[in-house]
């Protein structure tokens, strides 16, 4: 009697993974005979109709016949990757497939076509659809699905099947001129809450989950018990990636958290800023979400009356101001939360200055942060200030002395003249 012929599916490690020889994984599927011969041993393509049986990643066998649901594709799914994405990666992954289901004809199809040339095709023929630049995140997308809630091995070789696809396009950096708009809007802003997410966002650049996951316990104080820094590490708090977050305070951003401190007087595992109802109910220790953020977002742009703005543009900006400024790779990516290593060069890896140093060249670059630069300072001298005091501003303002050689040189001056505080400059 003829031995039955199936397909053998091995657990892929991770949808990210390749082989050494160019693979994808899901390559590592095989037809089997009982006697150890191969697919092409047999010569029976995979999906030819003579597979009677399909093995799910449990190991447990189906029936190859049974119509695929996309329901029950993206419970699996979620089940599987519950651990690794968090719940708006559950949720554009799934958009994204349920898109592919719709445009291939999904639900009229069985698992053993697409586990054949059928599957293939469709998802092929979807990608088309979509513009190039994109094919790489919509196929990751994809494949992550059709591996952890299909159960299938991924069918589809981006060497050979799709071949080299252009760079991803960046989001250019918004213009000074939109983000001082906002900047001068959200001045005459009393919600200290309000304040606090537009803040976090123009002057650190951070992502929603940066927001939505900071806890009050990130917040460093210094001798006097005001806030003078924010330190967390990415994989602890729960931020979308591990990257870790040391920020200096710039002095508008120390005011504000110090204010919606007393007002939430919370505990130092309660996020700083907490879910919160439209109607402005705060759930203290209440966690909010990554998407409650941009929703909020979006409140304090219709109630100002301003023009669209998002996390992302202020990122982008946050970047480039940075830059401008003379801010370091390692000491931006500290700032805004991203991965100093990313470059994957010698240097990035081997440039590891210690977080004091790193707050200490953010505070001089940009003492009042990167809204700070928007708007340059006004310094009224009053008759009677030293020489020498007068050249120690001006350097200041030309940016060759830092915030702290600025305090150290002028209090020198003060102790020599014995004039009292705050005799050298205006309030």
């Amino acid at each position: 009697m003829a031995s039955q012929n199936r397909l053998v599916m091995a657990t892929p490690i991770s949808s990210e993974s390749t082989p050494a020889d160019g693979r994808e994984v899901g390559e590592n599927s095989r037809l089997e005979d009982g006697h150890g011969n191969t697919r092409e041993e047999l010569q029976h393509p995979l999906g030819d109709g003579r597979d009677s049986e399909v093995r799910e990643d449990s190991g447990t066998i189906v029936d190859g016949d049974a119509v695929v649901r996309v329901s029950e594709v993206l419970e699996r799914f979620h089940a599987n990757t519950k651990l690794r994405l968090g719940p708006r990666a559950h949720s554009l992954y799934s958009k994204r497939f349920r898109d592919f289901a719709e445009h291939s004809g999904l639900a009229a199809c069985t698992k053993r076509q697409l586990a054949g040339r059928r599957g293939k095709i469709m998802l092929l023929d979807y990608l088309a659809t979509v513009p190039r630049p994109s094919w790489q995140c919509v196929s990751s997308f994809l494949k992550s699905v059709w591996i952890h809630g299909v159960g299938l091995p991924w069918p589809i070789d981006m060497t050979k099947d799709v071949g080299k696809l252009p760079r991803v396009r960046r989001r250019t950096s918004p213009r000074d001129e939109l983000v001082r708009q906002w900047a001068r809007a959200l001045s005459h802003e009393t919600d200290q809450y309000d304040l606090l997410i537009w803040l976090m966002l123009s002057q650190f650049g951070w992502r929603p989950s940066h927001l939505a996951k900071m806890r009050w316990r990130n917040v460093r104080v210094d001798a006097s018990g005001r806030p003078d820094a924010i330190l967390a590490d990415g994989t602890e708090s729960g931020f979308k990636t591990g990257a870790p977050v040391a920020a200096w305070l710039p002095p508008d951003v120390v005011q504000v958290l110090e204010a919606w401190r007393k007002e939430l007087r919370p505990y130092p595992e309660h996020p700083i800023l907490p879910w919160r109802s439209m109607k402005g109910r705060v759930g203290n220790g209440r966690p909010a979400s990554s998407g409650h953020m941009r929703n909020h977002l979006y409140r304090i742009r219709k109630k100002w009356g301003l023009p669209a703005i998002r996390p992302v543009d202020c990122r982008h900006w946050v970047a480039t101001t940075c830059r401008k400024a003379g801010l370091s790779k390692a000491a931006s990516a500290y700032l805004m939360g991203h991965d100093p290593t990313s470059g994957e060069s010698m240097r990035d890896w081997y440039d590891a200055p210690q977080v004091e140093d790193i707050l200490a060249e953010q505070a001089q670059c940009m003492p009042r942060g990167p809204l700070g630069t928007l708007e340059p300072p006004e310094v009224k001298l009053v008759e009677g200030l030293p020489t020498d005091a007068v050249d120690v501003l001006r350097q200041y303002l030309a940016g060759q002395v830092g915030t702290m050689e600025l305090a150290t040189r002028l209090e020198e001056i003060r102790m020599k003249a014995a004039t009292p505080p705050g005799s050298l400059l205006k309030p």
